[in-house]
């Protein structure tokens, strides 16, 4: 209503949870194993195109990306996925990559961004947050991180807030999982693929070429 005053505590929460980058800049620290002197790094906010790369994965309702190497990607979707189930209630956000294992991995790094936000770095209290295989969930607030293999058949029984593809262009069933999660996300959930190029089914997303497909690419809405 216009002219109602918010508290301090309910500004900040609106504040983190609207802004994606906000967090990014207060709070997110990444692990560059590559670095042996200071492998724990603060997210690279100096870099210009992440901020719209961000805006992109948080908002669009279909998004397709090619990645190269240090381009931070798969740490900006944990990043993402992350601030998404610590700050909304009822949140559910796929990690799906080709092998559980490595889904887990990609949990495991929301967990690392987790414990390494500073002390005092949000203008909230950090929410609780419990960590088993493939799985790191807010319970305050019913929302949760959850580990995929690829294939077909892997998220047909959940509904998903987000689901992010990581390296779908060397899944050896991209096709039949992109077509499996589609359904998973209707009624506003969002999808967001990226992967490092390779002949394929991810080649023709990013081509705009789908062939023998139900839809069109533009009829499904990807932006890529």
């Amino acid at each position: 209503m216009p002219g109602t005053v918010l508290s301090p505590e309910l500004e900040a929460l609106l504040r983190i949870r609207n802004d994606c980058w906000y967090f990014a800049e207060q709070a997110v620290f990444t692990l560059d194993e590559a670095d042996k002197v200071q492998p724990v790094k603060r997210y690279p906010v100096h870099l210009e195109y992440l901020k719209a790369i961000v805006d992109l994965m948080v908002h669009e309702r279909m998004l397709a990306l090619v990645k190269h190497r240090r381009m931070v990607i798969t740490w900006t979707a944990c990043m993402i996925a992350l601030w998404d189930v610590m700050f909304n209630e009822g949140r559910r956000v796929g990690l799906v990559s080709k092998k559980e294992e490595d889904s887990d991995e990609l949990v495991l790094r929301c967990k690392f961004i987790y414990d390494n936000i500073p002390d005092g770095a949000l203008p909230i209290k950090k929410p609780v947050m419990t960590y088993k295989y493939t799985e790191f969930a807010c319970p305050e607030i019913g929302s949760i991180i959850k580990g995929y293999a690829s294939g077909a058949d892997q998220l047909r029984q959940y509904g998903h807030s987000r689901i992010f593809a990581d390296e779908i262009a060397f899944w050896p069933q991209a096709r039949a999982a992109f077509a499996s999660m589609k359904p998973t996300t209707d009624g506003g959930g969002q999808i967001c693929l990226f992967s490092t190029r390779y002949p394929g089914f991810f080649q023709e997303v990013i081509e705009d070429r789908l062939e023998n497909e139900q839809h069109t690419l533009r009829e499904l809405g990807v932006a890529s």
